[in-house]
């Protein structure tokens, strides 16, 4: 990205729409300490929640309406962090204003408002990026890094876990409890995972099984497993209002790749001769833990490797907009990720094993309290901004 000068800009200023959990939490912290990126203007439909994040991080540019943000000459870059439901409108309205565009998990609910976005962006001259954190977490790339080296062998078994958020229950947005606006599980955390998938693997999903619980909101736990084209096998368990866990495992003929995303020392491999709860096993691990603890200090004092990854999926961003570097999480990935969360809806729903779904198909109301219904989309109305 040039200046009118014809110089090349080395800061990427940013409007945030929606200053929700998401925008709060997460992406404004993290921008704090990425020089690359200057939040310059937030919107959001609720004055209050403006003024409150607007005062909180300094921010002057305020603006009740997002089509008023996108008018804002000075903003190369927006970022969607409104709820989901909302997401394709807004994501359509920054491609046509020639913003580059960050928009938070899920892409959108339905796979026609999905093409619709990949298309655009395809033939748009800006970088369009889906906010899947994770594939920036040090241990997931870590990860990745020794699956592509073949350190424990081809994947045969991936099992995964995400359980927590206690500490948010109470005061969750009424989007957050319905699956047919973008809560649940399902949206909010398996879709991560259904993307890490494809990301550490380097395979397609060829079918998934889905089971869930709704208790009082939908989709507070859910169980996913699934054969990818590789010919491995996935297992993944999700819970909101569980104790807090988040880890990987994947393992080959070779050896056991872990990583807990949650812990400083949280990536092991194992190799297949060891007995992972072994006594050498376990020294091995205190001394690694020991070796990770100088630099676990600084990253803990700015949050945690948790907020990192959104620094880090930032300085990624920043670096496609600003220097045309290849976006890594696009929103053909988005729509990917998409596709196997529906899909694991009409597994639920039907009781039987689903490829990845078919087109024009969205999340509604469980049929039981335990149960999955799909239904044809329906119409959506126009959506201000929100907060997510």
């Amino acid at each position: 990205m040039k200046t009118s000068s014809g110089k090349r800009r080395r800061v990427l200023r940013v409007g945030i729409i929606g200053c929700g959990y998401a925008a709060e939490r997460l992406h404004l912290p993290a921008l704090r300490s990425v020089p690359s990126v200057c939040p310059m203007a937030i919107a959001d439909s609720d004055p209050e929640r403006l003024r409150l994040v607007g005062d909180r991080f300094a921010i002057q540019r305020r603006y009740l309406d997002p089509e008023a943000l996108l008018r804002d000459t000075e903003i190369d870059a927006v970022a969607v962090c409104v709820p989901p439901r909302a997401h394709a409108e807004i994501a359509l309205a920054v491609l046509d204003a020639g913003r580059h565009l960050l928009v938070e998990k899920p892409l959108c609910l339905d796979l026609d408002d999905a093409d619709r976005l990949v298309e655009r962006a395809r033939c748009a001259p800006v970088a369009a990026m889906v906010g899947f954190n994770l594939r920036f977490h040090r241990h997931v790339r870590a990860a990745r890094r020794a699956l592509e080296e073949g350190l424990i062998g081809p994947a045969e078994l991936v099992r995964t876990t995400w359980s927590g958020g206690l500490r948010e229950q109470i005061g969750q947005p009424e989007w957050r409890r319905r699956r047919d606006l973008g809560g649940g599980v399902l949206n909010e955390l398996a879709v991560h995972h259904l993307d890490l998938w494809r990301f550490l693997l380097g395979s397609e999903v060829a079918e998934v099984f889905a089971s869930s619980r709704s208790e009082g909101r939908h989709d507070t736990k859910a169980t996913i497993t699934a054969r990818l084209q590789i010919g491995a096998l996935a297992v993944s368990g999700f819970c909101q209002g569980g104790a807090e866990t988040h880890e990987i495992e994947v393992c080959g003929g070779r050896g056991r790749l872990v990583a807990s995303l949650y812990r400083f020392d949280g990536l092991d491999l194992v190799p297949a001769s060891t007995f992972p709860d072994g006594f050498g096993h376990r020294v091995w691990g205190l001394l690694r833990t020991a070796r990770a603890l100088p630099g676990a200090v600084p990253v803990a004092l700015r949050g945690g490797d948790f907020l990192e990854s959104y620094r880090a999926e930032w300085r990624h961003f920043a670096e496609s907009a600003l220097l045309g570097a290849p976006v890594e999480s696009t929103l053909d990935d988005g729509r990917r990720a998409l596709e196997l969360v529906l899909a694991t809806i009409h597994s639920g729903g039907s009781g039987r094993r689903a490829p990845p779904y078919g087109r024009g198909r969205v999340c509604r109301w469980p049929v039981t309290g335990s149960g999955f219904r799909s239904s044809s989309r329906p119409t959506i109305a126009r959506s201000s901004s929100g907060s997510a």
